[in-house]
């Protein structure tokens, strides 16, 4: 479970959420980061995640580095990440994360050699969905983020 079946998005979901409770974004705004796998099981726990920080907030359970964060966890996510179909071609998944984050913030990639180009190509193509939204996911974000 070490690998790509988990242990791969375990460790990546934690240091995203490290980058974000360390104040990282306060400091540099405008620090966009890719995050692969449909962001690592992030977009999944963003309420409670939020919650656990308004506790902490509240002296609940009181943390010197989180209590200096400007905002939710959730928005540094959502403004400072952008996260990537790669190695999840699973519709469920996908509308929800356009739901929780927007078609905006969400790449098509596909995580070669583990998984397959055609398996990732056929997904996306069949996926419902508008298609001003399937472009923005296809090239339209990857073009505006790398200024192609």
């Amino acid at each position: 479970m070490t690998g790509a079946m988990w242990g791969y998005a375990a460790v990546a979901g934690l240091q995203a959420m490290r980058l974000i409770c360390s104040g990282l974004f306060d400091r540099y705004p405008g620090l966009k980061i890719i995050l692969g796998h449909m962001g690592e099981s992030i977009p999944y726990w963003m309420w409670r995640i939020d919650n656990r920080w308004r506790n902490v907030g509240i002296g609940v359970t009181p943390d010197p580095v989180i209590d200096k964060l400007r905002k939710k966890p959730s928005q540094y996510f959502k403004e400072n990440f952008y996260i990537t179909t790669s190695g999840m071609f699973w519709e469920p998944a996908l509308q929800f994360c356009c739901q929780v984050l927007g078609a905006d913030r969400i790449l098509f990639a596909v995580d070669y050699p583990p998984e397959s180009n055609r398996v990732a190509t056929e997904f996306i193509e069949s996926v419902t969905m508008i298609n001003s939204d399937k472009e923005k996911i296809c090239h339209l974000n990857a073009e505006k983020l790398f200024k192609l």
